[in-house]
């Protein structure tokens, strides 16, 4: 039984991965696809723009680093708590140790995906913004020039 949950585990984990992996992918190659128009702009000005995305990303990256970590310290912690089960002198014991370790893994998958979730959602509201700035920004200095 414990296995089957540790599996179950693994794979809601492979899967939320894939899934991130596949939208941070496709959102990458949007970006990368879809420059906006620089000319006519100054090179410190492109610069700034580009900095500003990529410290963007950067920090989007950091945070992912740090939400691994958790999963790491956490499956570390569940391991530690499943060679606890033998330990449990009923079968009232093992079950409540289990239905502990179960309820630890499963708020741990919840929040760690809730979290990734708020941090891509702000990551793509941050970039929408820097790209429309730097639309308006090219719009009104071609508007300028003619």
């Amino acid at each position: 039984m414990l296995n089957q949950m540790m599996d179950g585990f693994r794979r809601a984990t492979e899967s939320s991965l894939q899934v991130q992996q596949e939208i941070f992918k496709q959102w990458t190659q949007q970006w990368l696809s879809v420059q906006p128009n620089f000319a006519g702009n100054s090179a410190e000005w492109r610069q700034s723009v580009q900095k500003r995305w990529m410290d963007l990303t950067i920090d989007m990256l950091n945070k992912h680093r740090e939400s691994l970590d958790g999963m790491y310290a956490t499956g570390i912690q569940a391991i530690e708590q499943s060679f606890r089960m033998t330990e449990a002198k009923s079968s009232d014991d093992y079950r409540r140790i289990f239905d502990d370790l179960w309820h630890k893994l499963f708020d741990t998958l919840k929040g760690q995906l809730e979290t990734q979730f708020r941090d891509f959602q702000r990551w793509s509201e941050q970039s929408l913004d820097i790209a429309h700035k730097a639309q308006a920004q090219t719009q009104s200095q071609t508007q300028n020039q003619a």
